[in-house]
Parts: C-alpha cells; structure tokens; sequence
C-alpha cells in the first residue's frame, strides 16, 4: 500500500509534467490510506458478503469510481483536445479531478458521486435530495485559482469555466444556469463539450496545455506515479464487487427458500383443509 514516502520518492524520480496522471489517483490514494485503518473481515463476514468497506470509505469509494469514469470519458475527447487529471495544488494537499483544454475553451471538471438522488440547481444554488450543497461556491474558488495560475504561467489571461460532473444521479435539473458553472449528468458531459463553438485556437491549445501540465504552474512538485494505488485500488474493487455478488446470492437463496417454505406451508395447509372436508 502507497505510504507519503512513496509519493515522494516517486516524483522526485518525475519529471516536471502532470500530463502522465490518471483520473482519481490522488483521490485512491487518500481511500487506500483511509482503508488501511479499517479492520479485515471475519471469516463469516467475508461468506456473508460484508462489505471490506466502512461508512468513510464507502463514500470515498464512490467518489474514485466517479473519477475513474468521468475521467475514461473525457480521455475519448480526440486530438483538439488535451485532458490531465488529478493536477495536484497547494502543494499537493488538495488537486483538481480533471482539466480540459480544447477549442471549446478551458473547463476545470469536478466529479460528484450522487448515485440515486435527485440533484436541483439553480444559478449559484445546488440542492442533492432536498440538502443544499457547496459545489458551485466550490468549483468558483477553483475556477478563480486555475485562471490565476494559468494566466501567470502563460503569460496572458486565461479564461476557465467549471463543470460539476454528476455521476449516476437519478435526475438533473437545471431550473437557471450558472454564467460560467454547469452542472451536467456524467454521462452528457462529451457531447456537451464537442457541440460548443470554438473559442479558442490549435496554437492557444497548444500554448495553455503546454504551461498547464507543469507542476511548476500549480506552484506544487507533488507529481506522482501515474500507478501508484491503481493494483491496490483495482484489488479492493474485486473485492467490493466480490461482496456485492455474494450478498446478492444470499439474498435470491433466501427468497427461494422463504418461497418454497411458503408454498410447503400453503400446500400442508390446503390438503388438510381437503381431508378435514372429506370428513
């Protein structure tokens, strides 16, 4: 399992470019590190299909496989365009989910796993199942700090708009939209992207790409292994999925158990209803 060590001695190795990260690995290595601490699985846990998962990291869980797809997504944009992932700020304590550049402009992208639920926004409020959430305050402050980093390592001004990637939302509604914050189902975000007009140049994307993939423009040397915790993240989802089947199992067994002891029931019912009318 990945400890800080490993990072460092990873990109002390690296060179100067985040163009090699891969979507949620900054994210899978604060779930392997969350994970470490919750205890293994009894025996009888693992052949019931308890979850290796706790309430904390089921939630960061859900959070890396949004990142993973949106990430997978964004990667089928095509040659215009240039998308890195996992670009790590304030010297790597935080880092942007995803950071497209292409002819549509200049978008920081932040996935939001909201499985199920029904996600309202309008202009500079965003409500998930009923409960008012920050994102849009959020992706302003990261949209304001990716122009000002951006702008100074470019050497011109650099406008950048945010979208709020919502992973399997049940439905998304958009009464008003944001001036330069949209919010979009996952699924809908590449196609969203490809039908806007061009704003900016070949040579712009080419420019801005160049300056953004420089740890240097972050004003952070965290660049880490585009590996580090994918084997250990990919171990732990098999498992996930693993438990998911065998609780499932357990759950079809047990309805065609209580089936079948229904309709012994009924049937020892019914035929001594018959003998108690013979007589």
């Amino acid at each position: 399992m990945m400890t800080d060590g490993d990072v460092s001695a990873c990109a002390d190795d690296t060179a100067d470019s985040l163009g090699a990260n891969r979507a949620g690995q900054v994210a899978i290595a604060e779930l392997l590190r969350a994970q470490s601490e919750v205890p293994p699985r009894t025996l009888l846990g693992r052949i019931f299909g308890m979850s290796p998962l706790n309430h904390e990291t089921h939630a960061m869980y859900r959070g890396v496989v949004g990142e993973i797809e949106v990430g997978e997504a964004l990667d089928r944009l095509g040659p215009e365009w240039s998308v890195l992932h996992a670009v790590p700020v304030e010297s790597g304590a935080s880092d942007i989910d995803h950071l497209v550049i292409g002819p549509a402009g200049v978008f920081v992208v932040a996935t939001k796993n909201h499985s199920g639920l029904n996600v309202w926004a309008s202009q500079r409020t965003l409500m998930v199942a009923g409960v008012r959430q920050p994102h849009i305050r959020n992706m302003e402050y990261e949209m304001g700090r990716a122009e000002r980093s951006l702008s100074a390592a470019s050497g011109s001004p650099v406008e950048v708009s945010g979208i709020l990637a919502m992973v399997a939302a049940k439905s998304v509604v958009v009464r008003e939209k944001h001036r330069d914050v949209a919010v979009l189902a996952a699924s809908s975000i590449v196609g969203w992207l490809l039908r806007r007009k061009r704003v900016l140049s070949p040579a712009e994307v080419s420019h801005i790409s160049t300056a953004a993939s420089l740890a240097s423009t972050w004003d952070t040397s965290a660049v880490e292994c585009p590996d580090t915790g994918r084997q250990q993240f990919e171990q732990l989802r098999a498992s996930v999925r693993r438990a998911w089947r065998i609780q499932l199992a357990w759950a079809v067994g047990v309805s065609v158990i209580g089936i079948g002891a229904f309709a012994v029931i009924t049937y020892s019912m019914l035929w001594s209803a018959i003998g108690s009318f013979g007589y």
